[in-house]
């Protein structure tokens, strides 16, 4: 179990020998480390484990890893271009990392990870970098703010920049592109980029069925809230969020909202991945979590300052693809959003809801359409 509130702070000196194009940059700035890993995704011609500091809500430093896919052949004048791909939900434990497979020979990888290859292996082959944040709290010591916007588009961010640093053959020419959490990461650090990060060229976001509207949804919950069926969806998703609240926001004291069974899921949510723990909480209703209704004024302004999208800072052209037949993330809470990004004033927003396309599936019935989009905001 990780300690809760307590920043580890560490920096790692180590650097891989090697030379050339690809290999780690010599004397790079010693808090950011690289090594070669043999598992790599379709379409790469090398990958990379990625150690990097970033930042987490607070302003306060904090450590997160990731990976890094380089394509094939001579890299173009000013190095490959970069897609920073956001996951989706994996959970909220080392376990389920992205990076602790890649260490366990054994492991599988994620779904979530699964879901997003057809798309980068495709951007692979068109002459694209790929780098992928695990968020911090994965594969880390701090405890995953899970769905906190900020915190994960900073590292997002912050992924570009350490992977830029470390191997020359990239550029710092990038988009944000993610699924579900990854969406919702995706679409904040559009809405961070000129104010977040060190300088460079931003092109736009591509967000795959964002994660949105929930700071809406859940202060309409409380313990005489009459059961939904529907709404049941959104009981792993809360077990998930209020244990990365608990962690950001103590003054809240999120242990006095939850009932018996409430406590006990977010007590042991590290140790279930999201599809372990959406088969645990079949028939349990996000009601039976809680003790107070959600709707108290500071637990509801805490969940609006922790999951909020923006939709207001974008300055780069905006991509979100929405499965019809979605279980998982409401058609409704995407359109709510598409249509609060517009009435905001963002001027290049571009909304396409795709028929009969699921949660699981939205990546790979639009990878054409998506990686025609991305290929032309990097060119």
């Amino acid at each position: 179990m990780k300690i809760r509130s307590t920043l580890v702070w560490f920096a790692t000196a180590a650097m891989l020998a090697g030379s050339g194009v690809l290999g780690p940059v010599a004397g790079a700035a010693p808090s950011t480390s690289i090594e070669p890993i043999s598992r790599i995704i379709d379409g790469a011609y090398a990958g990379y484990a990625l150690s990097y500091w970033t930042t987490d809500e607070h302003g306060r430093p904090a450590r997160a890893r990731g990976q890094v896919y380089i394509p094939s052949g001579t890299p173009p004048a000013g190095g490959w271009p970069i897609v920073s791909w956001a996951k989706g939900t994996v959970g909220v434990g080392d376990s389920c990392a992205m990076s602790t497979a890649l260490e366990n020979r054994t492991a599988e990888d994620p779904m979530a990870v699964e879901l997003s290859k057809p798309l980068i292996t495709n951007l692979l082959r068109s002459g694209t970098a790929v780098v992928s944040t695990d968020y911090i709290g994965l594969g880390t010591s701090d405890i995953h703010h899970y769905l906190n916007s900020v915190s994960a588009a900073n590292a997002v961010t912050d992924a570009v920049d350490a992977a830029a640093d470390m191997l020359p053959a990239l550029s710092r020419t990038w988009v944000a592109a993610g699924h579900s959490q990854g969406g919702a990461a995706a679409l904040t650090t559009g809405a961070r980029a000129g104010m977040y990060g060190a300088p460079s060229d931003f092109r736009g976001v591509v967000s795959f069925a964002p994660s949105s509207n929930l700071e809406v949804l859940l202060p309409l919950l409380s313990p005489t809230t009459p059961r939904i069926a529907q709404l049941d969806n959104v009981t792993a998703t809360l077990i998930y969020i209020l244990h990365g609240l608990e962690d950001s926001r103590p003054d809240i004291h999120v242990d006095g909202y939850l009932s018996d069974i409430g406590r006990a899921y977010v007590t042991q949510a590290e140790g279930s991945c999201i599809g372990a723990l959406r088969e645990e909480v079949i028939g349990v209703s996000p009601q039976q979590l809680l003790a107070r209704p959600l709707s108290d004024s500071a637990m509801a302004s805490a969940l609006r300052e922790y999951l909020s999208v923006p939709t207001t800072g974008y300055t780069r052209p905006v991509v979100i693809e929405q499965g019809l037949a979605d279980m998982v993330v409401p058609p409704a809470a995407t359109t709510g959003l598409a249509a609060a990004l517009l009435a905001s004033g963002v001027r290049e927003v571009t909304y396409r809801p795709v028929p009969d396309a699921t949660h699981y599936d939205v990546v790979a019935a639009t990878v054409d359409d998506a990686q025609a989009r991305i290929l032309h905001m990097l060119h």
